[in-house]
């Protein structure tokens, strides 16, 4: 999951301390947690990057508002690399940037009401890609954005293409007026900023000799561009609150609605079907003339379904890219263009090996993960115990899609002497059965699962928590799971910890 913000230490009031490292500079000065660094010198701090610029100075000025009111200011001779130990509560400081485009695919319009805020956020913010590979879609920039990313040398950063001709792009993002990505991609490479990509696909739009011509156009935008990643579009049965739109069109439109339209992102001009300047039934649309329309022109583009690819597509898709990987193995020395793991699984296909991936650029996107994980495993099974001293069974817990995958590991266990391992494929009853990913479970359809297999303890995967691995999507921890599920859980993000867990078995009594 990517990172997602917590907007409350986000105040624009500086950089709120979590945490204070013992023996550090900021303990010396006596900051604590809850005093907030909003300037050193001259420079105001807008988030954790120019806090580390702004450190690197052999002498500095801090400007704190502490956590009782005060105002204080400390100069500090120091080491230009020496941080001072603080802990902040969220990498930015001021307002966070939001998404301004419509993406038919946006998951926040596949999400039911009721979660915590923060998966909410229509986020876009160039700063989390670049401090944490979120990726962003670069239609929201200013130019003191841009003198930012120079002057900072922000790099690398990952860029959603989706589509590198202008009129699908368009389509995908759900945007007429946007910036040609080829363009954006050249200026970065021009500031010695490298950049990552990811094409969403969906079927009968972005695919076809259109991924073909988004993947050459990017091929050619090489070395700034270092690599490409092609990702199946995901859909839940909440799409857009359960009305299920049946094309694309439909999907972007579902932005526009009054339930969307007040949310926290900025407005963005309405896509017409006529010229008129009619109402939706809350208010005019003040859609500007050369606005209007828009929707409509495009036509059969967005009247296409939109919908999850087949195992028969998803093979079409790899037999397109493998071929480019192939060439550019030959021309760049590495692979460059890679299906997701998701595609292989669908198609049926066994997966590449691991030197195909190179040093897996995209790993955060579902690229490589299983195949990492089975190398990994292949490893991790020789450091098993070969036997425990109490019989035991193991619920090995993961969404449908890696549940074969699973199987071997299961059945790789269940030899050592006084375990048995199952694996335990939970359906997503919550998003619906399109969705079959282990990052999107929910601890409302895991608990019944557990219950039902019959199993002593139960390893979760890692990723179905957030990114500190502390809660679910719908908000529950590991406690409340155990407690609700009735049985011991922990948690594995790869099979060094799983086989961790399991020699940690054998020290543990029969109860």
């Amino acid at each position: 999951m990517e990172y997602q913000p917590d907007l409350k230490p986000i105040t624009g009031a500086g950089g709120v301390i979590a945490a204070v490292a013992p023996a550090s500079l900021a303990e010396t000065l006596g900051l604590r947690p809850g005093d907030a660094i909003v300037a050193i010198g001259p420079q105001r701090l807008h988030d954790v990057i120019d806090y580390r610029f702004a450190i690197a100075e052999t002498q500095i000025t801090l400007h704190v508002h502490t956590a009782s009111g005060d105002e204080q200011v400390f100069t500090l001779t120091k080491d230009p690399d020496e941080d001072l130990g603080v802990e902040f509560a969220e990498p930015l400081f001021d307002r966070l940037r939001t998404c301004n485009n419509k993406c038919p695919f946006c998951f926040l319009t596949q999400m039911p009401k009721g979660f915590r805020k923060t998966l909410y956020l229509k986020d876009d913010d160039f700063r989390l890609s670049f401090l944490y590979s979120n990726f962003v879609t670069f239609t929201n920039l200013s130019e003191d954005d841009w003198q930012r990313i120079e002057r900072q040398r922000l790099s690398p950063m990952h860029i959603s293409v989706h589509a590198t001709d202008p009129f699908w792009r368009a389509v995908m993002l759900g945007k007429r007026e946007l910036p040609d990505v080829r363009d954006q991609i050249r200026r970065l490479g021009a500031l010695g900023v490298e950049v990552h990509t990811q094409i969403v696909a969906c079927p009968d739009a972005n695919d076809g000799e259109v991924l073909r011509q988004s993947i050459e156009d990017l091929v050619a935008l090489h070395p700034p561009v270092q690599s490409i990643a092609v990702v199946p579009v995901g859909l839940t049965k909440y799409r857009f609150d359960g009305r299920r739109p049946s094309t694309i069109k439909a999907a972007i439109q579902v932005h526009e609605t009054a339930d969307w339209i007040a949310t926290n992102w900025e407005h963005q001009p309405l896509w017409e079907e006529s010229g008129d300047t009619g109402t939706r039934g809350h208010g005019d649309t003040g859609i500007a003339p050369q606005m209007r329309g828009f929707c409509s022109r495009l036509g059969a583009a967005t009247d296409v379904p939109l919908r999850c690819f087949t195992g028969a597509e998803a093979a079409r898709v790899i037999d397109l890219i493998e071929p480019i990987g192939a060439r550019l193995r030959d021309q760049f020395g590495m692979t460059f263009v890679y299906p997701s793991d998701e595609f292989y699984i669908l198609a049926g296909r066994p997966l590449p090996p691991a030197e195909d991936y190179d040093d897996m650029p995209q790993y955060s996107n579902g690229v490589g993960m299983v195949r990492d994980f089975l190398d990994l495993w292949a490893r991790a099974r020789r450091r098993l115990p070969a036997r425990l001293p109490a019989p035991t069974s193991l619920a090995l817990v993961c969404g449908t899609l890696v549940a074969p995958m699973l199987a071997q590991v299961a059945a790789r266990l269940s030899k050592i002497a006084g375990l048995t391992a199952r694996v335990v494929p939970v359906p997503n009853q919550f998003f619906g059965d399109t969705v079959t990913v282990s990052g999107l479970l929910t601890a409302q359809d895991v608990i019944p699962a557990l219950r039902a297999a019959g199993c002593a303890r139960a390893l979760l995967p890692r990723v179905m928590f957030d990114y500190k691995g502390e809660r679910t999507i719908d908000d529950y921890d590991l406690p409340r799971i155990a407690a609700e599920s009735g049985l011991p859980v922990a948690l594995a993000g790869d099979p060094d910890e799983l086989a961790r867990y399991v020699r940690a078995l054998t020290r543990t009594e029969r109860r």
